[in-house]
């Protein structure tokens, strides 16, 4: 029984050792706010304040947190749950002051700092160093004020590295760069452990386009610390960038990729850090791993808009038309930030489902963004050879805005041919009330030949257009120079004529001049059919035709 007893007492000293060792205190939550592990501060920081109520030092650090994850409420009553604890300790009025500023209220900000100095020691410069941060940290920066109160925390105590990276994060801010690569050099001179002083030393090398230099010492950081997150995400940014620089190089995109998985694996997966993991996903074109990554944002976070276009994307790539619809309309409904591309790739989902409302989503993508009107031709194309000439008409039209397309004669050529088609296609009635169409297409076709005057097609389809636009009954030739150049230019290269394409097109030629001037010009008729019969012997409409001229 003594022997159990032993055992017992033996293991609750242990169980106290051990709680006494692994008890975490605020130095933990800081090291994890640097880190970038905001949950797990949170938690450290939860703990501190239920075993401290009274401590006004971990509501602060709470309240900061809540304020990096833009939360801004929730920053706020803590920081009021910090003064009501500690109304002597001067740091959440800073914060209730930072919040403030978030708000865009910069006088009762300025009544928030006030208190914290007037409570603050003699050799405190910790209100001026925090104010400092607030003025750099908030949606309207005022780096004149973050540099004032970084320089009279300075004055105090010049001795603390973090005063040089915040006076870094403020010249950087104010795009001062020689003095933010200065500040940043000596926080991490005085203080080898601050990394950030490191890696915002690496985004210097960033700006300056030396990629190589800048991952070389951010991998120096994981060397010394692998566990650091914010290493690999600027790993992952470095390589965006480098990418970016390469035409999107597709290895680079995949490293990037790579390193913003690890970063995520450290961190707490938050909704912003997934969505630019979903950016390198999409940039990488891994959209099976993009859809399902935003399925599972979607279960956390139902109010972002940016989800629903990562789920409108990915599930477009992946076949998913249907959904897509469903989640890019969604998107365009809660954003007001809607993009070419987001009605781009809207428009093309809903053309996959024989939507015709896709030309006018289509239209809007231009109208947002004229440059998208190219990479309708490829769409336009698949609807010709469909034989869907009315829709491939409809989106060359859009094709064609774009007057800086590589591809706008070709375009405006089979705009045309669609056209025609189309018109071709519709049963004589429906003709008659669609002539406008054969306008169109006689206009597009005027505009290849004005572009590529020795093109033959142009001129060819122009004289079959312009032949259904004239009055049967009362002919004006409107189809007659056309065919005329069209023989011209075919003619003269010999290999032309002996092509079986060319052969049939020129004998239509022959056989339409011909039929034209039979009532004007039979000397004239004649010399086109027995142009056909010498092209082709086997043409049987040429020589009916002479037969009824008495030849």
């Amino acid at each position: 029984m003594k022997v159990i007893r032993r055992a017992v007492q033996a293991g609750l000293v242990m169980g106290m050792i051990g709680t006494a060792a692994f008890a975490q205190n605020l130095g933990d939550a800081k090291k994890a706010i640097d880190a970038e592990k905001y949950q797990q501060a949170k938690t450290i920081l939860k703990k501190l304040i239920a075993t401290q109520p009274a401590s006004g030092e971990n509501y602060f650090y709470l309240g900061n947190v809540y304020l990096k994850t833009e939360y801004v409420d929730s920053a706020k009553a803590t920081f009021t749950k910090g003064v009501s604890a500690s109304n002597e300790y001067p740091l959440n009025y800073v914060g209730l002051g930072a919040v403030d500023l978030h708000a865009n209220n910069a006088a009762s900000a300025k009544t928030n700092f006030d208190k914290a100095l007037s409570l603050a020691k003699k050799k405190d410069y910790t209100p001026y160093l925090y104010i400092g941060k607030a003025y750099t940290n908030n949606p309207k920066p005022n780096y004149a004020a973050a540099i004032e109160n970084l320089e009279k925390a300075k004055s105090i105590n010049e001795k603390d590295a973090e005063i040089f990276l915040a006076l870094g994060d403020a010249y950087n801010g104010d795009k001062k760069n020689s003095e933010a690569y200065s500040a940043y050099r000596t926080a991490f001179d005085m203080d080898k452990n601050l990394l950030r002083a490191k890696i915002e030393l690496g985004k210097t090398l960033i700006r300056s386009k030396a990629y190589n230099e800048a991952t070389n010492e951010f991998n120096a950081i994981l060397a010394t610390n692998p566990d650091y997150a914010p290493a690999y995400r600027e790993l992952a940014e470095a390589y965006y960038l480098w990418a970016k620089d390469n035409n999107y190089e597709v290895a680079k995109i995949k490293e990037a990729l790579k390193y913003y998985g690890k970063y995520m694996d450290l961190t707490d997966r938050s909704i912003e850090s997934r969505m630019r993991y979903a950016d390198f996903l999409i940039l990488a074109r891994e959209y099976s791993a993009l859809e399902q990554e935003a399925q599972e944002m979607a279960k956390i976070d139902k109010a972002n808009p940016r989800i629903y276009r990562y789920l409108g994307y990915s599930a477009f790539e992946n076949g998913h038309f249907a959904e897509s619809v469903t989640a890019l309309k969604e998107f365009m409904a809660k954003s007001e930030k809607v993009i070419g591309q987001d009605y781009y790739y809207l428009g093309r989902a809903q053309l996959q489902l024989g939507d015709t409302s896709a030309v006018t989503t289509l239209a809007k993508a231009i109208a947002t963004d004229s440059s998208y009107a190219e990479p309708l031709s490829e769409l336009a194309k698949t609807q010709f050879t469909e034989k869907k000439y009315g829709l491939a008409a409809k989106l060359y039209e859009l094709a064609i805005t774009y007057p800086q397309s590589k591809t706008l004669v070709y375009d405006n050529f089979y705009l045309g041919m669609a056209h025609y088609f189309d018109y071709a296609g519709k049963d004589a009635a429906t003709q008659k009330a669609s002539r406008d169409i054969l306008v169109k297409a006689d206009s597009a076709f005027s505009f290849v030949i004005q572009k590529s005057p020795t093109t033959p097609d142009s001129y060819l389809y122009r004289a079959r257009v312009n032949r259904l636009l004239d009055d049967d009954q009362n002919s004006k030739g409107l189809m007659v120079p056309f065919y005329e150049k069209f023989i011209e230019i075919v003619s003269a290269k010999p290999e032309a004529v002996a092509d079986s394409r060319n052969k049939r097109n020129l004998a239509e030629a022959y056989n339409n001049l011909g039929a034209f001037y039979i009532r004007s010009n039979q000397s004239k008729a004649k010399d086109y059919f027995n142009k056909t019969i010498q092209l082709d012997p086997t043409n049987t409409y040429a020589p009916e035709a002479l037969k009824s001229l008495g030849n």
